[in-house]
């Protein structure tokens, strides 16, 4: 998560601890969120080799995402490496096979999504160091869970993909525009776009580490995938380490592609994955997000979605030849 399963809502009217919508989200009032010390890392270079003077992990691209993919446990233990698929590695960190801007325009459109990626399809992505010129693009595309709502002790509800409660993505909605990713997907997969992918965003303390000022600052996106969770036994009452299982619906992991896709044709070559927990390993207080992600499922809806690119489905009402 990205620090907001802890983070506080101050609307406009302080009883409103509800699930609000985005509109009225935006006419609440701003987002305030607890203060969070910078770390200083002892060991800058993390579990997958961090070279700050490269701005980059250790490795080739596919090297690079097959750790920082590395699975998830629960409270945050990491398991083995990820074993990327065959035509995944081939692309990751290249320009292979990545789709022209009509074709993703076309994709955003059978979706109903041009409004929110299409006008800037293409712009460029953001620069590292706080936007500077000369520093890396976006390179790496960073998933999170919110680990929100918690429901403590209480069951999930029967059916979590489709629970107006757990789906609001009016909570993660800030007026002041301090949202913590760049887009937000919820369980039907529906999206909202927090900040475009040209604006320079931390949400990792490795990121926000004291090591490395604001250069890291624009280096990665941020796309965060709503995901309950219930408190383990043992582990105190208000703990969140229990999530569901599997840890994603369907259409979360589809448009989770999509995101990825047309993050990728911005930044003109295929961004490096990485998850939440994997980068900040090794910090106190880390996170355990996300849990129960299954890649290979990320991965079939990539392929899906690159084979529909290649075949666009007519607009409705369009003649075909």
């Amino acid at each position: 998560m990205s620090d907001q399963a802890c983070s506080v809502r101050v609307a406009a009217v302080l009883g409103a601890l509800a699930l609000f919508s985005p509109q009225a989200a935006l006419a609440a009032g701003e987002c305030r969120f607890p203060p969070r010390p910078p770390v200083t890392l002892k060991d800058t270079a993390g579990p997958c080799g961090f070279d700050l003077g490269r701005m980059s992990f250790a490795g080739e691209p596919a090297q690079q995402a097959a750790c920082l993919t590395t699975t998830v446990l629960k409270f945050g233990q990491l398991g083995a490496h990820n074993e990327l698929p065959e035509n995944f590695a081939r692309r990751v960190g290249r320009s292979t096979d990545l789709p022209d801007r009509d074709a993703v325009f076309a994709l955003l459109r059978a979706f109903g999504l041009e409004q929110d990626f299409g006008a800037r399809l293409s712009e460029p992505v953001a620069n590292a160091a706080d936007n500077d010129p000369l520093a890396p693009s976006v390179t790496y595309f960073l998933m999170h869970d919110t680990s929100s709502p918690n429901y403590a002790r209480r069951d999930f509800p029967p059916d979590i993909d489709r629970d107006p409660s757990i789906n609001d993505l009016g909570r993660y909605v800030c007026s002041n525009k301090i949202e913590l990713a760049h887009v937000f997907i919820n369980r039907t997969g529906a999206i909202y776009l927090g900040h475009d992918f040209d604006v320079p965003w931390r949400a990792t303390k490795f990121e926000t580490a004291t090591n490395f000022a604001a250069a890291l600052k624009g280096l990665f996106v941020h796309v965060e995938l709503i995901q309950p969770r219930r408190a383990e036994p043992g582990h105190g009452w208000a703990n969140d380490f229990q999530a569901p299982t599997p840890g994603f619906s369907a259409a979360q992991y589809e448009k989770l592609a999509l995101v990825y896709i047309v993050a990728s044709r911005r930044a003109g070559r295929w961004l490096i994955p990485a998850f939440h927990a994997v980068l900040d390993e090794g910090i106190y207080d880390k996170h355990d997000d996300p849990q129960n992600f299954d890649f290979a499922t990320f991965n079939e809806n990539i392929e899906k979605l690159l084979q529909q690119a290649k075949n666009p489905t007519p607009p409705k009402g369009a003649s075909v030849p």
